[in-house]
């Protein structure tokens, strides 16, 4: 009669003990299917990274032209009412040209993947205009690289600031520059689709000089 009372009691109790011992499991092959995929994107990222060139290269350049296409495409995409260079503040590709300007082109093995520009827009301040990411090769950090080489360069050509606007639209790039020290000013042109603007002072070296910062 005691085994009548138990054995009901006893069953239920080992029905839930494998349920548990069961749902357990489960819970712990996702996780270690979750770090294993993490650590195989890392070392996928890591190779990306490692395969990307930043490089000055001529803005008319069949590279340069491919990414431009595809930066206005995807604003056409991304901007309220579309997008149309007509009306934008669009410099001219001789302006790119050094002594004073340059125009950078992100290829990923061998492919352009991004691209962006500078242009005096006065004695001590560069302009940075059409700076863009390929949507496929986001994630690497390729926008930071490519914003850092941009400042680089502005530093060797004797710039003290880099001057900059986006879009609303562009939450990314809004990240990405405060994140990297932009501070946000008062307009200081008319561009059309610009909703916010920016500058970031250089770092100096002891003598004044806008000093390049160090490779990362």
């Amino acid at each position: 009669m005691i085994d009548d009372v138990l054995q009901p009691g006893w069953r239920e109790a080992e029905e839930a003990f494998g349920d548990a011992v069961c749902a357990r499991l489960a819970s712990l092959t996702l996780l270690l299917r979750r770090r294993a995929r993490a650590k195989y994107d890392a070392a996928v990222t890591k190779s990306a990274q490692a395969e990307v060139a930043i490089a000055a290269e001529p803005a008319a350049c069949p590279a340069a032209h491919y990414c431009l296409g595809e930066y206005y495409r995807e604003l056409g995409e991304r901007f309220d009412g579309g997008f149309d260079p007509e009306l934008s503040l669009l410099p001219s590709l001789e302006e790119f040209a050094p002594p004073r300007g340059v125009f950078l082109v992100a290829r990923l093995r061998g492919e352009p993947v991004g691209c962006g520009g500078l242009k005096p827009i006065s004695a001590d301040a560069a302009y940075l205009k059409r700076m863009w990411i390929a949507p496929d090769a986001r994630g690497l950090g390729l926008a930071r690289r490519l914003l850092g080489a941009l400042e680089e360069q502005a530093a060797a050509m004797g710039y003290s600031v880099v001057r900059l606007e986006t879009n609303k639209t562009l939450v990314e790039a809004l990240q990405l520059y405060r994140s990297s020290g932009y501070r946000e000013v008062p307009p200081f042109n008319d561009e059309t689709y610009a909703d916010h603007w920016f500058e970031k002072a250089l770092p100096r070296d002891k003598g004044g000089r806008p000093q390049p910062r160090a490779p990362q």
